[in-house]
């Protein structure tokens, strides 16, 4: 099955929430947000963050042929003047019927550089994510990656009741000829 990666644009904000929900009822470790409380979830206010100028924000998107959202991975920029040079890795999700497809790999590399393009000083150098303890393929695909754990965060997360811990990850960005 063949996929297209690209990023996100405003009309894709309500394929997105449709996704958004999905993957907040399906993994809800997984996300510190619940549909009721989620951003993501709408639709009008997606849009606006999407139509911001680049730079800041951005979501890459995995597409099958049918033009089906079935992966996403965001990633944002630190607003703090003394940690703008970061970005922050969230919300990756792929469709459990697309997984084991290297989906979830496409829509980081295309997040990831999609910071690296954006056009903003300084430059984006590191990227972070936090990743569940029940999310031992995310994790590991995370590693191969070459995102390096620095720290966990117990009690991070509770669901049903349930405690569970984070696992805080970065990965600092090589500058290349382009990037320079």
């Amino acid at each position: 099955m063949v996929h297209t990666i690209r990023i996100l644009t405003p009309s894709d904000a309500v394929a997105y929430t449709v996704l958004r929900r999905e993957m907040l009822f399906n993994s809800p470790w997984a996300f510190l947000r619940s549909p009721d409380d989620d951003p993501g979830c709408n639709a009008v206010g997606l849009a606006a963050s999407m139509s911001r100028p680049s730079g800041g924000f951005s979501i890459a998107g995995g597409f099958t042929v049918e033009n089906e959202l079935v992966a996403v991975a965001g990633i944002r920029r630190e607003e703090p003047v003394k940690s703008a040079h970061r970005a922050t890795l969230w919300g990756v999700y792929v469709t459990p019927s697309h997984r084991v497809r290297g989906l979830g790999r496409s829509v980081v590399d295309a997040a990831v550089e999609a910071a690296r393009n954006w056009l903003v000083v300084p430059r984006i150098e590191s990227v972070g994510l936090s990743v569940s303890e029940k999310s031992l393929a995310a994790s590991a695909l995370y590693a191969k990656m070459g995102f390096v754990p620095w720290g966990a965060e117990p009690d991070a997360v509770r669901v049903d009741g349930q405690s569970l811990a984070e696992t805080h990850m970065y990965l600092r960005l090589r500058r290349t000829a382009r990037a320079l």
